[in-house]
């Protein structure tokens, strides 16, 4: 009878997702959706105390849509929905909720922006956790990584207090990532699933501390970032979605710390070679990506 309540929950929650994503894309239902938000959260929130894995899940799924929809009304919501997405987590063992949890960390940065802030402490502690973790199934690391770049784009230079701990930790799996030795296809799919989140992760922070005063915290990064960069280049193995992140990420450092970063691009391989492949790439959105960022460096060199 549980089983059946269960898979029937499940079933309601995704249901539930498809039709908020309908509603709240449509500017022509949106405000009417926007009335039974209430209404609808609430179950979402009794589902989460049955503490069964696949319904956490789908409600999951369903809250992520809700928070996109709604926007930063969401933050009426936090409190009663935080603890169940710390639990989400915290679920080493059933590793998919605990994705799924990330992914939904990622929708409530775009929704909340910078509300988000009073929910980071515990946001990122967990998360960080979960990066250290031998426990935790190695898929969900790279969406980690790129989720610290949705914090970093939500509340800006806030994130200074976070740099002291996410830059060592996305340094050293960079390092590791870029000599990796791929033995086999599905190795190197997650090989350059791990780059794609460690250089979404650097395009968020350089993003969000673009323009704040104190883009000054990053410049003992960037030697880093570039030799990174090089490296990728040279190991010759990314697919195109980290070529295009990677040539993503060279804009965003030039773009970010400007003339003071100036002298550093202008010395790496990423900044010519890599750059120059990428411009010709027959791909249209890497093509699109190296032609900001070729604009981004001219600027940064000059200046």
């Amino acid at each position: 009878m549980r089983e059946k309540q269960n898979e029937l929950q499940g079933l309601l929650c995704g249901c539930l997702q498809v039709i908020i994503q309908k509603l709240g894309a449509s500017e022509a239902t949106k405000y009417a959706f926007m009335q039974y938000a209430d209404q609808i959260m609430e179950p979402f929130l009794r589902v989460f105390a049955c503490r069964n894995a696949t319904v956490h899940e789908e409600a999951m799924l369903a809250v992520g849509a809700l928070a996109y929809a709604v926007g930063g009304n969401f933050i009426k919501y936090m409190q009663g929905f935080y603890p169940y997405l710390e639990m989400g987590l915290q679920n080493f063992q059933e590793y998919q909720v605990c994705a799924i949890t990330v992914g939904v960390v990622g929708d409530l940065c775009r929704a909340l922006e910078d509300k988000i802030l009073p929910y980071c402490d515990g946001i990122m502690t967990q998360l960080l956790k979960d990066l250290s973790s031998n426990q935790l199934h190695r898929c969900v690391k790279p969406p980690i990584f790129s989720c610290l770049g949705d914090i970093a784009l939500a509340i800006g230079e806030n994130f200074e207090k976070y740099l002291i701990y996410a830059m060592p930790m996305l340094q050293s799996a960079a390092e590791l990532s870029a000599h990796a030795v791929a033995t086999d296809d599905e190795m190197l799919e997650y090989t350059n699933q791990l780059r794609n989140g460690i250089l979404e992760a650097y395009s968020g922070i350089l993003q969000g501390f673009k323009n704040s005063s104190k883009t000054q915290l990053l410049m003992r990064y960037a030697p880093h970032i570039l030799q990174f960069l090089d490296t990728l280049y040279n190991e010759k193995d990314m697919d195109d979605a980290v070529m295009k992140t990677a040539v993503g990420v060279l804009g965003d450092l030039a773009d970010t710390l400007g003339s003071h970063a100036g002298t550093l691009i202008n010395q790496s391989v990423a900044s010519k070679e890599f750059l120059e492949e990428c411009l010709s790439s027959d791909d249209q959105l890497i093509k699109e990506s190296a032609d900001w960022a070729k604009l981004a460096i001219s600027r940064a060199i000059s200046g």
